[in-house]
Parts: structure tokens; C-alpha cells; sequence
């Protein structure tokens, strides 16, 4: 093993990609709330919300790629170079963090 990969065990990728699946849902639902009118958004909230539908986006289109990888290697850990970890640390924590943001007066714990 590289000193510069870090070892990641795909059951915790499907765990992590599972509670991401379900806020890109929610997001996308309120974007779509938000398109239709149905919701008013400041610009702040807006920006946010974007922002957490592009972590979420970005993360299922690497996660993707790690799933398509273990089938084809049929491995269970896969070894990320540092910034790709880093990466899917960052975007997994503002994924995360949209749970706990209020946009439009609710979260998407409520949507």
C-alpha cells in the first residue's frame, strides 16, 4: 500500500452513499418546489441549496465509479489517493450538513 492512498472499505462507501441518496432527493425536491414557485428562497438560501445538491450530485457520480470498480475487481476496500479522500470527506460533511440547514423556514429533515 501506497503511504499517499488511504484504505476505504466499500460497505462504509454504501452506508455513506445511502444517507446521501436520500438528501439528493430531498434536495432535488426542494429545488423543484423552488422552480415551480411553490417556495420562496432568499438568495442565501438558494446558494446553499445548490451547493448541497452538487456535493450530493458530485459524490453519487464517484461513488458510481467505486461501485462499477468493486464489481469489477470484486475487492472490499478501495485504495483512494489522498485528495480523492479528502475530496469525499468534504463533500460527504456538506451533504451532511444540509440535514441540519434551514432553507425556506423548514430542513430537509421535514421536506
Amino acid at each position: 500500500m501506497n503511504e499517499e492512498t488511504t484504505p476505504v472499505k466499500v460497505n462504509i462507501l454504501r452506508v455513506i452513499d445511502g444517507a446521501m441518496q436520500s438528501a439528493k432527493h430531498r434536495l432535488e425536491a426542494l429545488l423543484v418546489d423552488y422552480h415551480r414557485d411553490m417556495i420562496k428562497l432568499s438568495q442565501a438560501e438558494y446558494t446553499a441549496l445548490l451547493e448541497f445538491r452538487g456535493a450530493a450530485a458530485t459524490l453519487e457520480l464517484l461513488f458510481d465509479d467505486y461501485f462499477a470498480q468493486v464489481e469489477e475487481h470484486g475487492v472490499d476496500t478501495l485504495y483512494l489517493p489522498g485528495p480523492e479522500f479528502r475530496l469525499v470527506l468534504d463533500l460527504s460533511k456538506t451533504v451532511e450538513t444540509s440535514f441540519r440547514s434551514s432553507i425556506a423556514h423548514t430542513g430537509i429533515w421535514a421536506h
